[in-house]
């Protein structure tokens, strides 16, 4: 699977939305709609978390592609190899070097296994990847959606969450994390697909707006 809109249970629960929400029923949408990569479970999804972490979508799919092709087989103890220089020349922080290289070695010791999350419930997930040193609440959110395609998983501190949710309920201002988490209530147990909704929400308000420039 390329898309987490192909995962069957996430696909139903969009479904649901899409034809039972009086907000996202006026996107006239389809689950096709919503691209957002499945990038399944492992070590390599994790790396990839790290990457993306405070950058955009285009810039995150471009450093990760260039540390693929610099790495080559993104494995730990292949990684663990690398110089400083070599890990960090695809376009990685000194931080975000420090972090992938703290996995690596995390793993390679026995002190985590990415492969027994695939069975944790979803609060096990979440306490083990962020007693990871650099793997925050947000990096544990994006790896139950989009590793796991856990059902029902909110990210109250995403921006795109956020200014989603702004439109959604016609807000003046976007709305803090406190906000947006009780918020979130009402999607619940379909908030994975209720996040895909409000951030493609966001797109297509992003799109009107470049649209509306041009005229």
């Amino acid at each position: 699977m390329q898309y987490l809109h192909e995962v069957p249970a996430i696909r139903a629960d969009l479904q649901y939305l899409l034809d039972n929400d009086r907000v996202f029923k006026k996107l006239n949408a389809k689950p096709e709609d919503l691209l957002w990569g499945y990038s399944g479970p492992g070590f390599e999804s994790l790396v990839r978390i790290v990457i993306g972490q405070q950058l955009s979508t285009a810039a995150a799919r471009t450093v990760n592609e260039k540390f693929a092709a610099a790495v080559k087989k993104v494995e730990p103890k292949r990684i663990l190899k690398l110089t400083n220089e070599e890990l960090r020349a695809p376009g990685l922080s000194q931080q975000k070097a420090n972090y992938i290289r703290g996995l690596c070695e995390a793993i390679t010791a026995g002190d985590f296994d990415p492969h027994a999350l695939d069975t944790l419930p979803d609060e096990e997930v979440y306490t083990a990847i962020t007693a990871l040193k650099g793997f925050g609440t947000w990096s544990a959110e994006m790896y139950l959606m989009f590793s796991l395609a856990r059902p029902d998983i909110w990210a109250p501190k995403d921006l795109g969450i956020q200014g989603g949710l702004q439109l959604y309920l016609n807000l003046p201002e976007r709305p803090d994390a406190d906000r947006v988490m009780v918020e979130g209530k009402r999607f619940a147990p379909r908030r994975t697909a209720a996040s895909l909704l409000l951030w493609y929400l966001k797109g297509q308000d992003n799109l009107k707006k470049k649209e509306a420039k041009k005229k």
